[in-house]
């Protein structure tokens, strides 16, 4: 869903299972990309802009698609990432059951969204949280819980360090959807002046293992 006005759910819905806070970067120099080379030229001579490997604000994708983006991951540190959302599984309140719950969680469906993120610019993004969120079709996008040694579904924060030459970091989100809704999308916001992007797919039961192709004879 590409709201045209979207703003980030408050966290109240997941306080009471915050355990741990957003992580910061050990790097904070901004990020230096790669210079892209002259624009091209068209056939009547005028200039047309390249294209910068960029994923389209507004993109539908399936899962296993990757997005690239800009990412302004605080006001120091700027760097360049690609984002693939390769399953999302539907679990159920109970496996919260060693947790304090407030009545309202009580009510909500929980959604393990696994990630693989690439650093694709030049500067350490480690430690912090993809911009990813959970769309329920309303004009709210709900951020990740934070939840603290959750084996299902855990580390969802870069590692902390996480460079350009460091090999793709494989990441786990947990998203709780509000009583009477469920996941529509699950959606990219780097930036807010920005429509979102956005992944669907079939969903998965936590633990389900992927079958295997069978070989040919």
């Amino acid at each position: 869903m590409n709201s045209a006005v979207v703003r980030l759910a408050s966290l109240s819905l997941v306080a009471v299972v915050a355990l741990a806070g957003c992580g910061g970067g050990d790097d904070d120099g901004k990020d230096k990309k790669d210079s892209q080379g002259e624009s091209s030229q068209t056939t009547d001579g005028s200039s047309a802009p390249e294209d910068d490997g960029l994923t389209e604000p507004g993109s539908s994708l399936e899962l296993g698609d990757p997005a690239r983006f800009e990412w302004q991951a605080t006001a120091k540190v700027s760097g360049e990432a690609e984002v693939t959302v390769t399953r999302i599984d539907k679990a159920a309140i109970k496996a919260f059951s060693g947790f304090k719950l407030s009545d309202e969680m009580k009510k909500a469906t929980p959604y393990y969204v696994h990630l693989k993120v690439t650093n694709t610019g030049t500067t350490n993004l480690g430690g912090f949280e993809p911009p990813v969120f959970l769309d329920n079709g309303s004009s709210i996008l709900y951020p990740a819980a934070h939840i603290s040694g959750f084996a299902p579904c855990a580390d969802r924060l870069l590692p902390k360090k996480f460079g350009p030459k460091a090999k793709p970091a494989a990441l786990c989100m947990v998203f709780l959807a509000p009583a009477k809704t469920k996941l529509r999308t699950v959606a990219l916001r780097p930036d807010e002046s920005q429509e979102q992007i956005d992944w669907t797919g079939k969903l998965t039961k936590p633990g389900t293992a992927k079958k295997k192709p069978r070989k040919k004879p």
